[in-house]
């Protein structure tokens, strides 16, 4: 097991402001519908529904750590474990300085697909952004509250984190 890197954590300044709250139900809203719809297609779809959604620079690591309830975490371990995701996508909107993203995972073979939502803030995505670039990709760790283990999902292009709107 590697050894424990810190996480990085927010500050006050850099979590999900109480105003945008709405935008991220309403995100919340799409991902499930985004899941029904690959279900309606024949798909597994699962969503994670996160409690906390933070920037990782670590020199192990690097992303979006998306913490998700144990049940759901569970779930997608067990995704992880049994199935290769091959494609992403990435759907954004930014709304008063916050990105909000649903990252979709998919298998080629299988049919089974995991919807992420994210969000992070511009300061959160800064520094984030000349990694990215450098390894042209960006992670998405989905983790557990009471373990330090994680599934770490990939996203084959970072563009669509950082596009700038207009």
């Amino acid at each position: 097991m590697p050894a424990r890197t810190p996480i990085r954590r927010m500050t006050e300044r850099e979590t999900l402001p109480e105003d945008a709250s709405s935008t991220w139900w309403r995100l919340l809203d799409e991902a499930a519908d985004l899941a029904e719809g690959y279900r309606d297609r024949g798909w597994t779809a699962t969503v994670v529904h996160p409690g906390d959604v933070t920037p990782v620079n670590t020199d192990d690591r690097f992303g979006l750590s998306v913490l998700a309830p144990d049940s759901e975490y569970d779930r997608v371990q067990s995704l992880a474990d049994s199935h290769t995701f091959d494609r992403s996508q990435v759907y954004r909107r930014v709304d008063d300085g916050v990105t909000y993203l649903v990252c979709v995972f998919e298998t080629a073979g299988d049919n089974t697909a995991l919807v992420v939502p994210a969000y992070a803030t511009e300061t959160g995505l800064d520094l984030l952004y000349p990694r990215a670039q450098d390894v042209g990709e960006m992670e998405i760790h989905v983790r557990p509250l009471a373990h330090e283990e994680r599934v770490a999902l990939t996203v084959a292009d970072p563009a669509p984190f950082f596009a700038s709107e207009g």
